[in-house]
């Protein structure tokens, strides 16, 4: 992971051998970045997704994956939000990201949705950035799943696009298997910049 994200798994004050209740780590989070844990049963719609961030609460089930879909799963559990997300959300590189995208949410048509969605999952969940010339990975989802994270880096026939905005926009992801595409990201800043001068009432641009 990027230095950015393992600065944030140490503030935040994760263990690796327990893992924390959300009412416990709401306290925490509160005190050190002004972030919650909102608990919900699973998978919730994008809306009230974003809606909830603009409100900087994080959504997460309070349950655990099974052992058989230990290396990759996938509707997230609270190992992928609370060890994956958590670190983010203590780093002002990251949350600026995440408002950014979550405030274009607000009055974003259906297709607008649906694109902020695509560059959310190509960024916060599966991302990559170039830090000192070696691509490291900034996404919760390659955190939280060992198979993937060492796919992504290393191996050789997956295909790694530098980050365009126009192009993570358009491009389709699949939530069932691990992706055959990521991108790589100049920086966290330059990200958040992207996304800071974006205009997402557009129209659709083909990447």
């Amino acid at each position: 992971m990027c230095a950015e994200f393992k600065r944030g798994l140490v503030a935040a004050g994760l263990e690796a051998r327990r893992m924390p209740q959300h009412g416990a780590l709401s306290r925490r989070l509160m005190n050190v970045c002004g972030w919650r844990i909102e608990t919900v049963p699973g998978l919730i719609p994008a809306r009230d997704f974003f809606a909830l961030l603009r409100d900087r609460r994080f959504p997460s089930p309070d349950w655990i994956r099974h052992p058989d879909d230990l290396e990759y799963t996938p509707e997230p559990d609270a190992f992928h939000d609370l060890f994956g997300h958590v670190p983010q959300l203590v780093s002002p590189p990251f949350t600026r990201v995440l408002e950014h995208l979550a405030f274009a949410a607000r009055r974003a048509s259906d297709e607008e949705l649906a694109e902020i969605e695509r560059v959310y999952w190509f960024t916060i969940e599966f991302g990559l950035v170039r830090e000192q010339s070696i691509v490291k990975a900034i996404g919760a989802g390659l955190a939280s799943s060992i198979a993937e994270l060492d796919r992504a880096l290393h191996l050789e026939s997956i295909e790694r696009r530098r980050f365009v905005l126009t192009t993570a926009r358009n491009v389709e992801f699949k939530t069932d298997h691990p992706q055959a595409l990521y991108m790589v990201a100049d920086s966290l800043d330059a990200l958040a910049k992207d996304l800071r001068g974006e205009n997402w009432s557009s129209a659709r641009r083909a990447s």
